[in-house]
């Protein structure tokens, strides 16, 4: 079940297309979408390996405990997770339809916090689909993160473009174990 916001967030990519198969930046307005400001980010993609934010709401930043313009998305995760979110992005690129995740995120003194990500392509100036409109969403609040920085993410659930529900990632390949690695 999507939280809110991330219906909200999609609802309104939806409408912003038009007869696009997505919608322009120049289409994004950031005062319609005043109640999730704080949440949303933007992200352009410099190569497979590097979706560098362009733009990171305030929460997100507080959440972190720093500024994210200008760092690689992908810092975020580590190891098998990291791979899965970098298919997920290229993916929702290629074919320009929205993606998501579920998972949590980890504070510097070990808390966690369960957060709902939504992203969906968007074109740049030059009509190159390269750009994410993105919903960091918490499903709970975070007030005890107010002292300790959100340090790292694990991947819980991944839905794909063209995917009709929320799925586990995909098996590991070549035998690459996750569970044990994070033992």
């Amino acid at each position: 079940m999507m939280h809110a916001h991330a219906r909200t967030l999609m609802s309104y990519w939806d409408s912003r297309r038009r007869d696009d198969a997505v919608p322009a930046r120049a289409d994004i307005a950031a005062s319609d979408l005043r109640d999730l400001l704080g949440n949303l980010f933007m992200l352009q993609r410099h190569d497979a390996s590097h979706h560098v934010f362009r733009l990171a709401g305030t929460k997100l930043c507080e959440l972190h405990q720093r500024e994210l313009r200008d760092q690689n998305f992908l810092s975020f995760w580590r190891g098998y997770d990291r791979e899965q979110v970098r298919l997920l992005l290229e993916s929702v690129l290629a074919n320009a339809a929205p993606g998501g995740a579920h998972l949590t995120a980890h504070s510097l003194n070990g808390d966690k916090l369960e957060v709902e990500l939504v992203v969906t392509p968007i074109a740049s100036a030059s009509g190159k689909v390269d750009r994410l409109l993105g919903l960091y969403q918490p499903l709970q609040k975070p007030d005890r993160f107010a002292q300790r920085p959100i340090v790292r993410h694990d991947l819980i659930r991944l839905h794909l473009p063209k995917n009709l529900s929320w799925v586990q990632p995909p098996a590991p390949v070549f035998g690459f174990n996750k569970a044990a690695n994070d033992r």
